[in-house]
This record gives structure tokens, C-alpha cells and sequence, in this order.
């Protein structure tokens, strides 16, 4: 008899857990995907300002002061991420955080060649690709879809490299720092999926990394650390906006799955461009328009689940 009691009562705790992990799938489920696209957002934002804010200063001193100034969001993370301690995951993102940190200098180099309309969209692309090779390698199976985005994204490279109203030279740079930022980013994405459990330690750790990349770059670059007065408003404003947008990505990564947070995240080319034409009228060729309207199509396609 009491072993029949203890087996209902185990099974009344197995259904109460079974019952709460579901209440929480359903409930994360949904935050998830829309948590990835609003961290595109602040994280395009970001960028664009700290992309101009490259064409005056440095990159490494940008990239350096973005990062510092993104700690403002660690009670956000607080609130949000979980708060334990993992020393595993801890190493995780100062590793995603020193390689993205490396990334956001190229990036920022390649946006002072006043092609931020071209650059955006392939680091986007890149950065997007490399977790949907991850996933592949991991026994993912690609949708007609997502494989066809992979071929417009291939379109849209070879049209953005095209001729420029700039020196060649400038849009060759431009499009090779775009290329290493992209899988700098889209290792960054990966890495902080993989630490994402440890919450703000991650979050913290991930910052430090990247400023240490940041202080090396300039090092071994002998460039300034220091940045001017003039680019000190869009800094603070891009601090803010891209350590939101690092800890909205966390949230979402931490309760979804890689495959879709990364590459929803990876819209923020769209939201930096529309600033760069709303803000700075930037121009294009029509066949550069075109191959980085392609790009934004490609991320839209393979994001698709």
C-alpha cells in the first residue's frame, strides 16, 4: 500500500514538472524569436553609430569605447539572464567576445570607407551563413528555402563587389573586412549560444574580451586608444544600444534554438542601412543597391525555420 502511495506521488511530481516545463516552453517559445528580432534592432542601431563614429576616430579606440560603455546594460542582464557561475562558460565568452570584439574593429574600419550600405549587409550575411553550417555539420537538414538563400547571398556578394562611385581599391577593402567581421560575428553568435546558461557572467566576460581585442588591435596596429571628443555622443549612444542588444541575444539564445535566434539577430544589416540612408543619404550604384537588397533577402530566406 505504501509503495502504491509513493508511486502516485511520484507520479503527481512527474506530471507537476512535466506541466511547468511545458507552461515554461510555451511561454519562451514565443518571447524567443521576437526577443532575437528586437536585439537586430538595437544591435543595428549600434552599429551604424559606431561605424560613423569610426570615420573620425579609430576603430579599436570605437570598438574599445562601445564595449566599455555597453556595461550600462549589466542591471538589464541582471533582471533578464540567469546569475550563476560556470568557468567553462565564463572562457566561452571571452572567447565569442574577443573574437567579435576583433570582428566590430574590422567592421568599424570597413564602415569609415563610407560604405556602410555595402558592408552591412555581407557581415550580416556571413555572420548569418555560419551557424546554418554549424547546424549541418550537427545533422541539421536545410530547407528548398534556406538553400536558395544561400545562393542569393552568393548573388548579392558578387554584385556588391561590382563597380563603385569609390576607388576600387576602397570597395575591395571594404568588402574583405566585411567578410571577416561576418564570421568573426557569426562565431561570436555561436560561442554565446554555448555560454548562454551562465547569463550575466557571460555577458561580463564577453565584454572584457572584447575590449581586450580592442587594446590588442591597437597595439599591434600603433593606433589610439583615445577617441575624440567629437564622436563622444555616438558612442555613448552605441554603448548602450549594443550592450541591449548583446543581452536581449542572450535571452533569446539562452530559451531558443541557435538556428533561429542567430539568424534573426542577423537582420540588424536592414536597420543599420536605413539609418545610413536616413541619416547620412548614403549613395550607391544601382547593381551595389541591388546586391545589398539581395543579402537582406538572403538573411530573410535562411532565417525562415
Amino acid at each position: 500500500m505504501v509503495s502504491i502511495i509513493n508511486a502516485t506521488r511520484r507520479d503527481r511530481c512527474v506530471g507537476a514538472q512535466s506541466r511547468s516545463a511545458t507552461v515554461t516552453a510555451a511561454m519562451t517559445l514565443p518571447l524567443s524569436p521576437l526577443t532575437a528580432m528586437a536585439s537586430a534592432v538595437t544591435l543595428g542601431i549600434a552599429d551604424f553609430t559606431g561605424g560613423f563614429a569610426g570615420r573620425r576616430s579609430s576603430a579599436p579606440s570605437v570598438a574599445l569605447a562601445v564595449e566599455s560603455v555597453g556595461l550600462v546594460a549589466v542591471p538589464l542582464a541582471f533582471v533578464l539572464l540567469p546569475n550563476g557561475w560556470d568557468a567553462q562558460a565564463a572562457l566561452q565568452a571571452f572567447a565569442g567576445g574577443a573574437v567579435g570584439g576583433l570582428g566590430l574593429v574590422a567592421f568599424y574600419r570597413a564602415m569609415s570607407l563610407n560604405l556602410i550600405g555595402v558592408v552591412a549587409p555581407i557581415t550580416g550575411f556571413i555572420a548569418a551563413a555560419l551557424p546554418v553550417a554549424v547546424g549541418l555539420i550537427g545533422g541539421d537538414h536545410l530547407a528548398l528555402w534556406q538553400i536558395g538563400g544561400v545562393g542569393v547571398g552568393l548573388a548579392a556578394l558578387v554584385l556588391i563587389n561590382g563597380p563603385s562611385r569609390d576607388a576600387a581599391g576602397n570597395a575591395r577593402m571594404g568588402v574583405t573586412l566585411a567578410l571577416f567581421a561576418g564570421v568573426a560575428f557569426g562565431l561570436f553568435f555561436i560561442l554565446f549560444h554555448a555560454a548562454s546558461h551562465a547569463g550575466v557572467t557571460a555577458f561580463v566576460s564577453g565584454r572584457f574580451g572584447s575590449a581586450a581585442a580592442a587594446v590588442g588591435t591597437a597595439l599591434v596596429t600603433r593606433t589610439a586608444l583615445v577617441v575624440r571628443r567629437s564622436v563622444l555622443r555616438l558612442i555613448a549612444i552605441g554603448g548602450v544600444f549594443d550592450g541591449t542588444g548583446v543581452v536581449l541575444y542572450l535571452y533569446a539564445t539562452h530559451s531558443g534554438l541557435l538556428s533561429v535566434t542567430a539568424l534573426l539577430t542577423s537582420f540588424y544589416p536592414a536597420f543599420t542601412v536605413l539609418c545610413a540612408r536616413l541619416f547620412t543619404h548614403e549613395r550607391m550604384t544601382p547593381l551595389q543597391s541591388l546586391g545589398a537588397a539581395l543579402a537582406v533577402v538572403a538573411i530573410a530566406m535562411i532565417a525562415i525555420p
